[in-house]
């Protein structure tokens, strides 16, 4: 004889007594009414030669038909000899691990991780290239649907706008995220892997840094000279490229600086670590046409220690990236920061300064590995001497007859 079936109502209407009992609707899944009214639906079924049972939910939450068909799933497992019970978490921790496995997430675990590993200018960098390329097309993405067809039309799109190496540094990048997610068992393959070969991301013709010609050295010293409404320029703008200019230091250790950096009585600036390329500290001898003009701009700012010297409206609370290159460009001069290093380069060449000086004053690093070792000095007093004759040599550019009134001299030091 068939059994017979359960109804809505007869659930609905099931009423507690003193021992728990059940009402069965054939299949495996049964209705269990407690004595305290509570029912909820069991699946029962066989596993190894044991009786087991698997939860489906309470009644009158997940209804009669919606057990049925959450009894008919399990009974799809345990008739390919799965715990139920055991399956369904694994399932669950799966979604809940593929949910937490967007590239975005990925990417952003990423850069947490590997910022303590990083100098400041390579975390904004990446960062920057991150939200401008790769996540505005794949961040929502769960990070094993990227294929590489996918991340090739991505970078592909940046290629032929004409920023190339951007395209191909998004890759690397990429890349290494796709390798993190990996090691962290949060994906399968690498996709950007195979794109590291491909002809079309093919790199671009070298493009040398341009030296500041001496002979713009003067335009460039009358523009940051200028005051008031003659200058166009924002006064941490104008500070950050004269101190450019008179330590040669790269876009990224400047921005970043703090006034606790500042050595006032010894006229030294101390660069941590953590913002130069060479990953380590850097002490900078500071002219007095440097200490001038961060006198000034401490006089206009609060100057507590532990602020950012060259503040900014970003995120990052310094100023932004590429802010000093477009200045030089806005002067109407066609170099970069750079091209200001290898003006002190030439110039102090030229002028025949001490080679190894010159060298540690730009933070280079030695490439002979066994003179490396030995040259362990910074050169200081070389360096002071040598960074206040370049600072004066930037001034004697502009004579007196060239500054009119809205324009200062630059050695207005004590």
């Amino acid at each position: 004889m068939a059994q017979k079936l359960l109804s809505e109502i007869a659930c609905k209407n099931a009423k507690p007594k003193d021992k728990v009992y059940y009402l069965n609707d054939g299949a495996g899944l049964r209705l269990r009414v407690r004595p305290d009214g509570s029912r909820t639906w069991i699946f029962r079924y066989s596993l190894n030669g044991k009786d087991m049972s698997h939860g489906l939910g309470s009644y009158p939450q997940v209804t009669l038909q919606t057990a049925r068909s959450k009894a008919f799933q399990a009974k799809e497992v345990a008739l390919e000899g799965k715990n139920v019970s055991t399956s369904r978490r694994i399932t669950k921790a799966d979604q809940i691990n593929k949910d937490a496995t967007t590239f975005e997430l990925l990417a952003k675990e990423w850069l947490k991780h590997s910022k303590n590993d990083w100098s400041s200018h390579h975390y904004e960098r990446n960062e920057g290239l991150l939200r401008r390329y790769l996540n505005p097309e794949l961040g929502k993405l769960p990070i094993d649907s990227i294929t590489e067809t996918l991340l090739l039309k991505v970078l592909k799109t940046t290629y032929d706008k004409g920023q190339k190496e951007s395209a191909r540094r998004a890759r690397v990048i990429a890349g290494q995220i796709f390798t993190f997610a990996k090691l962290t068992h949060r994906a399968t393959f690498n996709p950007a892997k195979e794109l590291a070969d491909n002809p079309y991301l093919k790199k671009p013709p070298v493009k040398h840094f341009k030296a500041l010609p001496q002979n713009e050295v003067s335009k460039l010293v009358r523009e940051l000279s200028k005051k008031g409404e003659a200058q166009k320029l924002d006064v941490t703008t104008q500070c950050a490229l004269l101190l450019a200019l008179l330590t040669g230091l790269r876009d990224s250790s400047i921005r970043g600086a703090k006034w606790e950096e500042i050595q006032w009585d010894k006229a030294i600036w101390v660069v941590p670590a953590s913002r130069m390329k060479s990953r380590r500290e850097h002490r900078v001898p500071l002219p007095t046409q440097a200490i001038a003009a961060l006198k000034e701009l401490q006089g206009i700012s609060s100057g507590h220690a532990n602020e950012y010297i060259f503040k900014g409206a970003g995120k990052t609370g310094y100023m932004s990236e590429n802010t000093l290159c477009r200045a030089l460009k806005r002067m109407g001069l066609n170099t970069t920061l750079h091209g200001l290093r290898s003006l002190i380069t030439d110039v102090l060449n030229e002028n025949e300064f001490h080679p190894d000086a010159i060298e540690r004053q730009l933070d280079h690093v030695e490439g002979n590995k066994v003179r490396r070792a030995y040259l362990r000095s910074d050169f200081m007093e070389k360096r002071k001497q040598m960074m206040q004759w370049f600072a004066d040599w930037c001034d004697a550019k502009v004579s007196d007859t060239e500054r009119p009134n809205n324009i200062v001299k630059l050695r207005g030091a004590a």
